[in-house]
C-alpha cells in the first residue's frame, strides 16, 4: 500500500472523497436496514480500492481471473432476481466475499452449488437448492476450476462479554 499511496492519483481522490462519501452510504444503509444499498455501496467500494491498486505505478493485481469470474456469478444472479439480492467484495486478495440475506439464499447459493459440489468448506446438501441465474460457461468454468477452498458463515447473535483472553 505504500507504494499505491506514493503513485497512485486514483488513491488520493479515494481518501479525500470517495471512502467518506461510502461510509455515509454505508452507515444509512445499515441504519435503513437496506440490503441493496448495503450491497452497491459494497461493490463500489471494493471496486474503488481495486481500481487505485491498479492506477499504483507499477500496478498491483490483486484479483486474478476467478475473482472476476466470481464477479460476474453475482452480477449474473442479480439480473435473474431483478434486484440486488448478492453482493462482492474482496480484501487486498484475490478472495471473493459474497453476501446475501438468507431469504435469498436458494437463489445465491443455488446458483454456486453446482459448481462448489466437493470443494473444502461446502456445505453438503446445497446442491438440492435450484437457482434461476445462468452463468456463462467461461464464468461457470473459472469459478469450478479456480476455487479451492469456501468458508461459509452468518451472522451470529448479540456480542458476548469474555472474559477469556490471550495475554
Amino acid at each position: 500500500m505504500q507504494q499505491t499511496v506514493a503513485t497512485s492519483d486514483l488513491f488520493q481522490r479515494r481518501v479525500a472523497e470517495v471512502v467518506p462519501k461510502h461510509m455515509r452510504q454505508m452507515e444509512q444503509a445499515i441504519a435503513n436496514r437496506d440490503f441493496a444499498a448495503f450491497a452497491e455501496v459494497t461493490m463500489k467500494d471494493s471496486n474503488s480500492f481495486h481500481a487505485t491498486c491498479a492506477d499504483t505505478y507499477p500496478p498491483i493485481f490483486y484479483m486474478n481471473d476467478t475473482s472476476r469470474a466470481a464477479i460476474r456469478a453475482v452480477e449474473a444472479i442479480n439480473a435473474a432476481a431483478g434486484r440486488t439480492v448478492a453482493a462482492y467484495t474482496f480484501d487486498a486478495g484475490p478472495n471473493a466475499v459474497v453476501y446475501y440475506l438468507e431469504q435469498d439464499a436458494e437463489l445465491v447459493v443455488g446458483t454456486f452449488a453446482p459448481l462448489l459440489e466437493g470443494i473444502s468448506g461446502w456445505k453438503d446438501g446445497a446442491k438440492a437448492l435450484k437457482s434461476s441465474a445462468v452463468l456463462d460457461e467461461a464464468v461457470a468454468g473459472l469459478l469450478k476450476g479456480g476455487i479451492s477452498r469456501v468458508i461459509m458463515t452468518g451472522v451470529g447473535g448479540d456480542p458476548v462479554k469474555s472474559e477469556q483472553h490471550l495475554v
